[in-house]
């Protein structure tokens, strides 16, 4: 540290202090959520790690991981134009009354030190809001409901999306689920 040229504050000593400031920043400048095109709000989950660097033994690697996800109902999914009532009623009747979790791939940032991640996401967040606001998710938020109705279906856990399958065998209704 050059004494001519100390800090006006002090300088964070911890990484629970150093997480405090983080949330602060992030409170300030309101990354809570996302719109995207349609006008849904996302929700943004961010973590932070540091783990040493393969560079210099001496620093640190912080690490940031941004989550989007929603929880949305399928007449929201219509309403916003992502679901067709129409061409998809397979699906609708798949998903249920039910709000579906909808979880984007997470993004990951790296970099050598505090002031560098910061750097990179004073840089890389209000990008990435101004691209999402841009952008109809129309085809995303469709891939992310077919694949939890799929994955729902695929464990056994009809009952889940409200949907019970019945076999005539002409004598008695038989449920599915039972065979």
């Amino acid at each position: 540290m050059e004494f001519d040229r100390l800090p006006s504050k002090p300088v964070i000593k911890s990484l629970t202090s150093a997480q405090a400031e983080w949330e602060n920043w992030l409170s300030q400048n309101n990354f809570e959520f996302m719109r995207d095109g349609d006008g849904i709000d996302w929700q943004v989950a961010m973590t932070f790690d540091q783990l040493p660097s393969e560079i210099d033994r001496h620093k640190g690697k912080w690490i940031a991981t941004v989550q989007l996800g929603i929880d949305l109902s399928v007449s929201k999914l219509i309403e916003s134009g992502t679901i067709d009532p129409d061409q998809d009623e397979r699906l609708i009747f798949l998903a249920g009354t039910g709000k579906i979790p909808l979880r984007m791939k997470k993004l990951r940032y790296e970099a050598l030190g505090e002031n560098e991640m910061r750097d990179v996401l004073v840089r890389i967040l209000p990008e990435l809001r101004e691209n999402f606001r841009k952008t109809s998710l129309h085809s995303i938020k469709r891939n992310l409901v077919n694949r939890w109705v799929d994955g729902l279906a695929s464990f056994g856990q009809k009952e889940r999306l409200g949907v019970e399958f019945t076999i005539n065998d002409g004598e008695s209704t038989i449920p599915a689920t039972e065979t």
